[in-house]
């Protein structure tokens, strides 16, 4: 039976599985994207080497078409290294319920919690007369906009090409080719990349199986505040 995750009051991205939820961690394919949130604020005088880094899936996550891993599964690292001008985090592996399993990703977009919030958002002026989410057309960070109707919808680009779709599970890049399955992407849009309101940060290294995550901070007091959002690609 197909699952029903609920959202966050606000969420209007968020969706009936595309997949029944994993009763135990199932590992994520290679090229599957992780959109997670971040929930503790990160900043260069509370941090130290080692210290543990979480994130939460921000929605269902297919890794076959039989299981998903379900949203609030724990992406997990720590800091590698931090200083006034930079911060490397390593995400290394899932945690679900007493489960654990090794995960290796790369950063294909971060995003700021107000560009988070601008998504909950409806864009027209008569669906803010809508009470209901479930009904609202939405701006994906990167440009990508939702259509809802009762829940779920279509996906379109800037050139009003359809994409993706969106459920109560998550909202999704359509497969590209037969057989693959739709990439969970959370609050971005389908092809959304770098950095989104994360002004003081830039891309040093979007990381591998061994090496982290780092940014480049412009100013000494920078913050990654709780709620910013980050996409990932799992690696081999």
């Amino acid at each position: 039976m197909r699952c029903l995750i609920g959202f966050l009051a606000l969420s209007v991205a968020l969706p009936v599985c595309a997949a029944p939820a994993a009763k135990e961690l199932a590992p994520p394919p290679p090229g599957a994207t992780l959109p997670v949130v971040l929930n503790q604020t990160l900043k260069p005088g509370r941090l130290q080497p080692g210290q543990p880094v979480t994130a939460d899936l921000w929605q269902t996550v297919p890794v076959s078409n039989q299981t998903s891993l379900p949203k609030g599964t724990k992406l997990a690292g720590h800091v590698v290294s931090v200083s006034d001008s930079s911060v490397s985090i390593l995400f290394d592996h899932l945690r679900w319920k007493a489960r654990t399993l090794p995960v290796h990703v790369r950063l294909i977009a971060a995003a700021a919690p107000n560009n988070v919030y601008d998504t909950r958002l409806p864009l027209g002026g008569t669906d803010r007369g809508t009470s209901s989410p479930a009904d609202w057309t939405t701006r994906q960070i990167g440009g990508d906009e939702v259509y809802l109707s009762a829940g779920s919808g279509k996906v379109y680009d800037q050139y009003s090409q359809p994409v993706g779709f969106a459920d109560f599970s998550g909202v999704y890049a359509s497969p590209s080719a037969p057989g693959e399955l739709p990439r969970a992407v959370g609050p971005f849009s389908t092809t959304a990349t770098g950095l989104h309101g994360l002004r003081e940060f830039s891309i040093v290294s979007s990381g591998d199986a061994t090496t982290p995550i780092t940014l480049a901070a412009s100013k000494p007091n920078w913050q990654l505040g709780n709620g910013s959002a980050i996409l990932l690609e799992v690696l081999h």
